[in-house]
């Protein structure tokens, strides 16, 4: 059977691949309140070479991504 991208995603948080992980969590359109999505779509941005944009707005990087993962482990696993 195919694995789910719920499965892959977590797999991925598991292994420590967060871009990975939150490039897939992004997608999900139910299950996260639209702050959730908001924190794991920039957090996901960050990881993927646009922090120094995100930091020009005044973000704190580090700090979404840390609160993105913590987001998905609080749901997933």
């Amino acid at each position: 059977m195919a694995e789910t991208k719920t499965q892959k995603a977590v797999c991925f948080l598991r292994t420590g691949d967060l871009k990975g992980a939150l490039k897939i969590f992004r997608t999900f359109r139910v299950g996260f309140s639209s702050d959730e999505k908001r924190t794991i779509s920039i957090a996901c941005e960050c990881l993927c070479g646009n922090d120094s944009f995100y930091s020009s707005l005044g973000v704190d990087c580090c700090k979404m991504v840390d609160e993105a993962v913590a987001i998905v482990r609080s749901k997933y696993l």
